[in-house]
């Protein structure tokens, strides 16, 4: 088992901490990006000493060069809270929210077969101050083994950023998920999210800044070079044009707050491409709904899936066609009709085709599943008339399309309603773990839409505990949701997830008390060492 500490040393001063934390990603961003700048005084050699043979016919690929793991990093969302001030304006301030809100990050990594089990870190990104570690442990499994540890339900008032360095000679498999919690106040609900590693392009989609909802759009910059963010919007009636969407300077180690209604007001389902120059950033946008005195929900919209003509949509969890009905006929309550956004980033039309799975298979859907979505905008396909199910999406274009589905739970006006964004998946590979949310209860959602598939899961007990491997069968066509016990015994801390076969797709579905509801897409895979070709030329 890792040791867990709860701070760092007392003798190490902040500065050092900082300087420490940056040298750490400084590194990780350099192999994770799979970017290596190879230069050797020895190897420049001029044309004329190697000389290829006249006519030659041979095509001789450069060897591939290994590429060293690197420190692996995600960002985890900052606590929401409530938006205070002028909400027209960019510049986001904010008030205290309840006394009941709680926000915690868990962690989860494991060790490359027959390798020590790596240490890892979550801390404050401004000042790099350790929340907690886990310590290197010089414990070797046998051959073919591995080994776990968990940093469990860690609270945080910040945002944090996750470490882990390599086990071995690969990168380390880990991850980590922050969940927010309150039963009170505006913004009373349950969110989570993915901790989030850095890009320089991604897309955000289903955020709302009609009346008496809030959108608020966090860039989070870990790396020790400045990053410059332009920001590109598209609502339903097309481009949102607006000063003060480019050149947003965020600074190493820093966060900025932007409000998007003061960019883009009145948009029922806006998406926001976020493109970094210099530092890769990470990009979460917190939403909020207030009806009245009434809280409408909260969620933490993460990037989706890159625009593509196929996206899959998994864990689109929905509640009776008469429950939604009821409360949409209350005034100000349209917006809890299930939809699926899609965005057309293109200058073409999208011509798009729908097919909806159930846990029992393809479910019909009104009109043939068949819409149409002008170039540069943002349509919305409703879902209302389905069933209460858990479905996945299969939408197919015939040009590149991002897509998101927008739910809701409740059933009374005067009381709480929930809200979910759930982003599109990409498709299962290898070593993907799902760290379960703090503050709710799992549920691990696949679907193969193409044909059976065979998914194996290995359970991370909450104690850190690596337990035996699971094989899944995924039938073709259907939606397949997994509780924990179906995955591991006793509480459960992740899961690790790899597929096989025909392609499948994954979310993790939070419930919690009350309509508490978010979903969370699958993280990437890791998987193997990192090798790229290298070329020596003139």
């Amino acid at each position: 088992m890792a040791e867990l500490t709860g701070s760092t040393d007392a003798g190490a001063s902040r500065a050092q901490t900082r300087e420490r934390r940056a040298a750490g990603r400084r590194t990780a961003y350099a192999a994770v990006s799979g970017t290596v700048l190879v230069v050797t005084a020895g190897a420049l050699i001029t044309a004329s000493a190697i000389a290829a043979p006249p006519r030659s016919e041979l095509d001789v690929p450069p060897p591939a060069t290994s590429v060293p793991a690197g420190i692996l990093t995600g960002v985890c969302p900052e606590p929401l809270r409530l938006l205070a001030g002028n909400a027209a304006s960019t510049d986001a301030e904010f008030s205290p929210v309840s006394e009941s809100a709680a926000t915690a990050v868990t962690t989860a990594v494991i060790s490359a077969a027959g390798a020590s089990l790596p240490p890892a870190q979550l801390s404050a990104l401004d000042s790099g101050d350790a929340v907690a570690s886990l310590k290197d442990n010089p414990e070797v499994p046998l051959a073919g083994t591995r080994l776990a540890g968990v940093l469990a339900k860690q609270q945080v008032t910040s945002v944090t950023a996750f470490e882990a360095e390599p086990s071995g000679d690969q990168p380390a498999t880990a991850n980590a998920v922050m969940g927010y919690t309150a039963t009170d106040g505006d913004l009373a609900g349950l969110a989570a999210a993915n901790c989030q590693t850095p890009s320089n392009d991604m897309w955000l989609l289903g955020a709302r800044t009609t009346v008496g909802a809030t959108a608020v759009l966090k860039l989070n910059n870990p790396s020790a070079t400045a990053a410059t963010v332009d920001l590109e919007i598209i609502g339903s009636e097309g481009r949102v044009e607006a000063g003060g969407s480019r050149g947003i300077v965020v600074a190493p180690g820093q966060t900025r707050s932007i409000v998007l209604a003061g960019l883009a007001s009145g948009q029922e389902s806006a998406a926001v491409r976020v493109r970094s120059s210099g530092g890769p950033v990470s990009a979460f946008i917190e939403q909020s709904i207030l009806r009245g005195l009434t809280a409408g929900g909260v969620e933490i919209i993460e990037p989706t899936a890159a625009p593509a003509p196929r996206q899959v949509v998994t864990g689109v969890a929905l509640q009776s066609p008469q429950a939604t009905r009821e409360l949409m006929e209350q005034e100000g309550y349209d917006s809890v009709q299930p939809v699926l956004n899609v965005a057309v980033p293109g200058t073409t039309d999208a011509s798009v085709h729908l097919r909806v799975f159930g846990e029992r298979g393809e479910v019909e859907i009104p009109g043939g599943g068949v819409f149409s979505v002008p170039a540069g905008t943002v349509g919305k396909i409703p879902l209302s008339e389905l069933p209460a199910g858990t479905y996945s999406l299969d939408l197919s274009s015939d040009v590149a399309v991002a897509a998101s589905a927008v739910f809701s739970r409740g059933t009374k006006p005067e009381e709480p309603v929930e809200l979910a964004i759930a982003p599109a998946d990409t498709r299962l590979g290898s070593e993907h773990l799902a760290v379960a949310a703090p503050g709710g209860s799992s549920t691990l959602v696949l679907t193969a839409p193409d044909g059976d598939a065979e998914v194996r899961v290995r359970a991370v007990g909450a104690d850190g505990t690596l337990q035996e491997e699971k094989v899944i069968q995924v039938p073709g066509g259907r939606t397949l949701s997994l509780k924990p016990g179906d995955l591991g015994s006793g509480e459960l801390a992740a899961v690790l997830v790899s597929a096989l076969g025909d392609a499948v797709y994954g979310a993790q579905l939070v419930t919690g008390e009350g309509p508490g509801i978010s979903v969370l897409p699958l993280p990437e895979g890791t998987s193997g060492s990192q090798s790229i070709q290298v070329g020596i030329g003139y």
